[in-house]
């Protein structure tokens, strides 16, 4: 059994339906819910754990680095496909009195859509909790920008429509040849390229991390997990922007120079859902880039 249709969008004359999918943009979001719980969790454990009265170690950071291998997977196009739809079924948007009026159920998508690769700049305020018998664990909060331009590129697409007049013809009519009237259902399935022109993209992510360390050494790797608010501002073409929540993880690996000053590489990796960011092709998909960077911290 195929996935069902859902309300899309409500005008006047007809009503859009998209179909449900269940598939990878549900898992991710699930993912994040996850990751907030736990940060949230863990935040609160330290908290009653009397983290205001311990000494922590703090820390200030800056980097810059290159984004690369970014996307837009699992597009779909809604706003582009409605338009389409309406164009293949003109009937549906008949007056309410009509003999033609119906609804329409429709799906866009795409292949995924390319992001060039980018230069990344951000800073970061957080500290470790050394009394708390937890010196390998801390929290940090950073926020970063990154300008991955949609790249001009041809994307495969692919476009499922139905029909279904509110007041259909009968099944023996509809089943000649050539039926005469448009009130029999029909369905079309229909697969294309579309032309996308390169449009600018700026990313601002905010993000709360937790971060596990190697403590107590010179050489200390770590790796962090956390929570994001991803700012989406893109102009040409595609023009639109959004604040949608997100999964920031990293990894990396830091050199203490000196008792206070330390040198970090480290490489990064977000994951979000964008929905229906610009008013022409309406694009919603999982957004998912890898950032290299490295820095310099200072710790108090």
């Amino acid at each position: 059994m195929g996935p069902l249709p859902v309300p899309f969008v409500m005008r006047g004359a007809f009503t859009i339906v998209a179909y449900q999918r269940v598939n990878k943009r549900r898992q991710a979001l699930r993912s994040v819910q996850r990751v907030i719980l736990a940060v949230a969790g863990i935040l609160g454990i330290l908290i009653l754990d009397g983290g205001l009265d311990a000494r922590a170690e703090w820390y200030v950071a800056g980097y810059g680095g290159f984004s690369t291998g970014g996307d837009f997977s699992d597009v779909t196009m809604p706003r582009w496909g409605e338009r389409l739809a309406r164009q293949e079924f003109p009937q549906a948007d008949e007056p309410l009195d009509s003999l033609g009026r119906g609804t329409l159920y429709q799906q866009f998508s795409t292949s995924d859509i390319s992001l060039k690769n980018s230069a990344m700049y951000g800073g970061k305020v957080g500290y470790f909790f050394d009394n708390l018998k937890l010196p390998w664990l801390g929290v940090e909060a950073e926020v970063f920008t990154t300008t991955p331009k949609i790249k001009a590129q041809t994307v495969e697409t692919s476009h499922q429509i139905t029909y279904q007049p509110n007041d259909p013809d009968t099944a023996s009519n509809c089943s000649l040849p050539i039926p005469p009237t448009n009130r029999c259902p029909d369905s079309v399935s229909n697969k294309s390229t579309l032309s996308l022109g390169e449009s600018d993209l700026r990313v601002i992510t905010f993000a709360l991390n937790l971060i596990a360390r190697y403590p107590h050494s010179i050489v200390q790797p770590y790796v962090g997990v956390g929570v994001g608010a991803f700012y989406f501002l893109s102009s040409g073409q595609i023009d639109g922007r959004q604040f949608v929540p997100g999964l920031n993880a990293q990894f990396g690996l830091k050199y203490l120079a000196t008792q206070h000053w330390a040198l970090f590489a480290e490489g990064k990796y977000n994951l979000a859902h964008v929905s229906t960011l610009d008013s022409t092709f309406g694009i919603s998909g999982l957004y998912s880039i890898f950032h290299v960077a490295a820095g310099v911290a200072y710790h108090f």
